[in-house]
């Protein structure tokens, strides 16, 4: 159903068979809406819609629940969709949620959307340990300009301090959680 209905809006969609690949897709390419049909695996579903408000806060999402589902609504809501439509579902209704996601969407800078390529090999290098300057040297930018991507990466992914950066890009999945124990170097005994 959502096929005929979205292109005759001139939008650019893509299915997915899985949360899995869904949320592999949104680390590389830009998404302004994502639908969530809450029918067979509520809680893929609903873990979907919790990561990528964690992961993606400004993307629109939207889910479909069957009719009358009123609890798994709410879940849904408080996972992160900004709108929820029950079954059976009108085209016409479909059509308007949609427009009205994607107005919302498009009405914050481009600024405050998805990483770019620049930011997130970036972002991966700061995870490493390494600072402005070794990234600047190892991607032959200036250390001004890593420094402007570390701004945008931090405001982006909604950052206060390095740490924050760190366990957002951990909730995230854009690094692996070290293993083992944590050591601190000191001075003295």
């Amino acid at each position: 159903m959502l096929e005929p209905v979205l292109s005759s809006s001139n939008a650019v969609f893509s299915c997915f068979s899985g949360a899995p690949d869904c949320l592999d897709r949104l680390l590389t390419k830009p998404c302004d809406v994502l639908i969530v049909e809450l029918e067979d695996s509520e809680a893929e579903g609903l873990d979907l819609l919790a990561q990528t408000r964690r992961m993606a806060p400004w993307i629109s999402a939207m889910a479909i629940v069957e009719n009358r589902a009123v609890p798994i609504a709410v879940k849904a809501i408080r996972a992160g969709a900004c709108e929820c439509l029950e079954k059976p579902l009108s085209a016409a209704r479909l059509c308007e949620a949609v427009d009205g996601l994607l107005a919302r969407t498009a009405s914050l800078p481009r600024s405050h959307r998805a990483l770019t390529q620049m930011e997130i090999q970036i972002l991966q290098l700061i995870l490493a340990g390494k600072t402005s300057q070794d990234i600047a040297v190892h991607l032959h930018r200036s250390k001004r300009t890593v420094d402007v991507h570390r701004k945008n990466i931090m405001r982006k992914v909604q950052a206060s301090s390095l740490v924050d950066l760190i366990r957002r890009a951990l909730s995230m999945g854009l690094t692996e959680e070290p293993g083992g124990d944590i050591v601190l170097e000191t001075d003295g005994p």
